[in-house]
């Protein structure tokens, strides 16, 4: 459920951002279509979904598993950040800003599942690499989409 219902928002701000404004937005040509990107955003919430059951059976009795587990609820939480910053506050800028958070705190989430919970490695890395082309695409449309406001429109 921890991971479930980020999704379900994270779905629901990308499905109702793109008949409006989403779709009015000057976006890099290697990003894929919108139905590409809505399987990409269920992927990468099993994955997150899958590395905290990781991190979940390693033991959370031990103190090396729970600040695995805080990080990644941290991580979870930026993440979540991102999708209202992005689809709903319509800030491409400042969800570039929490992307680049987000990311950052996923590097320290995996430093510490290398030193806990090796097993959710497997499934945080292909999550940190989406995050990476997803902080790439977001920075490309905000240079492609430079008069939009920084920080974006409060619905």
């Amino acid at each position: 459920m921890a991971c479930l219902i980020p999704s379900y928002v994270a779905l629901y701000l990308f499905t109702t951002s793109i008949p409006g404004w989403y779709s009015g937005l000057k976006k890099p040509d290697f990003l894929p279509s919108d139905l590409i990107s809505f399987y990409g955003i269920i992927i990468l919430f099993c994955l997150l979904g899958l590395t905290l059951y990781s991190i979940w059976n390693a033991g959370l009795g031990r103190s090396e598993v729970q600040a695995a587990f805080q990080l990644f609820l941290f991580t979870l939480t930026l993440l979540m950040l991102w999708f209202v910053s992005f689809f709903y506050l319509q800030s491409v800028f400042f969800a570039f800003i929490v992307m680049v958070m987000v990311i950052a705190v996923t590097l320290c989430t995996l430093a510490q599942i290398l030193r806990s919970a090796v097993n959710a490695a497997f499934f945080i890395i292909p999550c940190l690499i989406l995050l990476l082309i997803i902080c790439y695409a977001n920075l490309q449309i905000v240079e492609l989409n430079a008069g939009l406001p920084v920080w974006g429109i409060i619905p």
